[in-house]
């Protein structure tokens, strides 16, 4: 008789026990899910206002045919570019002239000794 009743006792505890465990693992969960709200709200309220400048951005450009009346007016005169005005580089041509120092020869030493260092190289990005 004492054993049944302590076995009650007992499962009345580990019943309860879950039962509020369950309880906080559910309140827990949502404040999860209030916090994941909020975050999408500001999310939500960050793109509308970046959607508002663009849409606000695209309204004040103008047709090609505005831009032009308004460099008429204000007497801006564009020009093509020419030839001269042109640069093209291949994958090994150098941009500007070569840095007359840097042709300038060194010492037997001082080669030797650039060939155990790393140097920088620039990649193409095609």
């Amino acid at each position: 008789m004492v054993n049944t009743r302590f076995l009650k006792i007992l499962f009345s505890i580990i019943a309860c026990g879950a039962m509020a465990l369950a309880y906080v693992h559910q309140e827990v969960e949502i404040v999860k899910t209030g916090y994941s709200i909020d975050e999408h709200k500001r999310c939500l309220a960050f793109l509308l206002d970046q959607h508002r400048t663009l849409v606000y951005n695209l309204s004040r450009l103008g047709t090609p045919e505005r831009i032009e009346d308004n460099l008429k007016l204000n007497e801006v005169v564009l020009c093509m570019p020419t030839k001269d005005n042109v640069l093209y580089l291949g994958a090994g041509e150098a941009p500007y002239r070569e840095n007359e120092t840097a042709k300038a020869p060194g010492s037997h030493i001082a080669k030797v000794l650039d060939t155990f260092t790393a140097k920088a190289e620039a990649k193409v990005a095609y």
